[in-house]
């Protein structure tokens, strides 16, 4: 997908300068913008595959910008930031963030999530031919179609971000097995790092409150002590 739109707002210039330079390196279109007014343009303009949000920012923060680009995009975001700390990540990932890598940070490390979020985001939206792969997966609460990109909970449509489906997904094609936090983070994030397991747990709760449940006691996707995270209900693939 070296044809996707990537959007970097920070308002540090040689870090967009720097980026920019990798990021066209890699093939990828490369857009820029220093503020959130900026930001808004950008997204209803150029309609980005992938987001990337500094957290400070001179003219609104950077929490409040991904919560109301959410409302404007399914794409998957990232943090960039110096505020590293382990709260910090969860409130990023709370308001729709899918990725949140910390200043000082390598180009390597921040290329190769690129490619595995477009890469992930690529192959739910593009659409799949019948006789290949499955088009529907369904439980017995949740019904879920790729091809639409949609999910009904108890028959009511409700919103995921782009990771949530994609992790429900995951789980809906591996029903009834138990999977570590580690291997969703390689499986449905695309590498691996223990460092960052605090992102698929932030994202299994999203998901679980979503699907009615507030707490670890969810019927659905429960937490198997020691072992990790399990789809608990028969998953029919239509």
């Amino acid at each position: 997908m070296n044809n996707s739109n990537i959007l970097l707002v920070d308002d540090e210039q040689e870090i967009r300068e720097i980026v920019g330079i990798y990021i066209e390196k890699e093939g990828y279109n490369f857009f820029e913008a220093k503020n959130a007014s900026e930001a808004f343009e950008q997204v209803e303009k150029i309609n980005p595959h992938l987001i990337i949000l500094d957290v400070y920012l001179p003219d609104l923060d950077g929490i409040e910008l991904c919560r109301r680009i959410r409302n404007m995009t399914n794409a998957p975001i990232f943090f960039l930031s110096c505020k590293d700390s382990e709260i910090d990540k969860v409130t990023g990932l709370s308001v729709g963030a899918d990725d949140y890598i910390g200043k000082p940070f390598s180009m390597h490390e921040l290329i190769a999530r690129i490619k595995a979020h477009l890469r992930r985001h690529q192959y739910l939206v593009q659409p799949i031919p019948i006789e290949k792969d499955i088009q529907i997966l369904r439980s017995t609460s949740i019904t879920l179609n790729i091809e639409k990109y949609e999910c009904y909970f108890q028959n009511n449509l409700i919103w995921l971000t782009s990771k949530e489906f994609q992790l429900l997904h995951f789980f809906m094609r591996h029903p009834q097995q138990v999977f570590s936090a580690e291997h969703l983070l390689e499986k449905v994030w695309g590498y691996d790092s223990v460092a960052d397991i605090k992102t698929v747990i932030v994202h299994v709760g999203k998901l679980r409150k979503k699907l009615g449940a507030d707490s670890k006691e969810s019927t659905i996707i429960m937490t198997i002590r020691g072992a990790g995270y399990k789809f608990n209900e028969e998953v029919q693939q239509i």
